[in-house]
């Protein structure tokens, strides 16, 4: 049911605390668990929830609304379509966030946007009237390689990180109709290292050379939007 990067990269406590998500999803459309580091200056979010298309760009998208950094994540999906994605995050300024009253907004948003009730496109646009948009980092470097994996294409994005450059990357992913099936996310010092597992939605390499090309230059276009 889960593939084995899950098994070999999450931790025994951690696996329990999916299952119990996992009992409660049947009764919601989306269960989410927020576990605080105050010492790592972060927190990790987890979201479990049925897979839909471009979900991981719907969580990028309102998480970077609410003014919330993605730090890394993890994202699996199991065999029966089921979600269980993990982002550790904190606030732009390298603290984590402790309100609970400040989460729980940012959550019922979440959710919102998952059941269809909310669009990000919407929260990205009161996100801008409210405050000048943050501007293009500097350029990117992106690598697509067919030989990393046997399964799937392997995309790599570096670039300077900026709130809101992981919804960028994912939302130009969907629009292009490509599923994203694993993710490392991270950042070091300033610049974000963002590797991708991708396949056309037809369980297939990206094996085209043009098509390669159109990936890498409808992210190269995206990464220079502000946001």
């Amino acid at each position: 049911m889960v593939s084995d990067r899950y098994l070999a990269t999450t931790g025994v406590q951690r696996m329990a605390e999916h299952l119990r998500m996992l009992q409660r999803l049947g009764d919601a459309p989306v269960v989410t668990e927020l576990f605080q580091h105050t010492d790592l200056g972060s927190s990790d979010l987890v979201v479990v929830t049925r897979d839909l298309p471009g979900l991981f760009s719907l969580i990028a998208g309102t998480l970077a609304s609410q003014g919330v950094n993605i730090i890394s994540a993890q994202i699996h999906t199991r065999a029966d379509g089921i979600a269980i994605d993990t982002f550790q995050v904190n606030d732009p300024t390298g603290e984590a966030v402790t309100s609970a009253a400040r989460w729980a907004g940012r959550l019922d948003t979440l959710r919102a946007v998952l059941t269809g009730d909310t669009q990000v496109t919407t929260l990205l646009e009161r996100r801008r009237a409210g405050r000048p948009a943050a501007p293009a980092g500097g350029p990117a470097k992106i690598t697509l390689d067919n030989h990393l994996s046997d399964d799937y294409t392997v995309l790599e994005v570096k670039c300077p990180d900026r709130l809101g450059l992981l919804y960028l990357v994912t939302r130009t992913l969907a629009e292009l109709g490509l599923d994203i099936a694993t993710a490392r996310i991270a950042t070091e010092i300033d610049q974000a290292v963002d590797t991708f597992y991708v396949h056309d939605g037809r369980g297939r390499k990206i094996q085209e050379h043009d098509t390669l090309g159109r990936v890498r230059e409808a992210l190269e276009r995206a990464l220079v939007q502000p946001l």
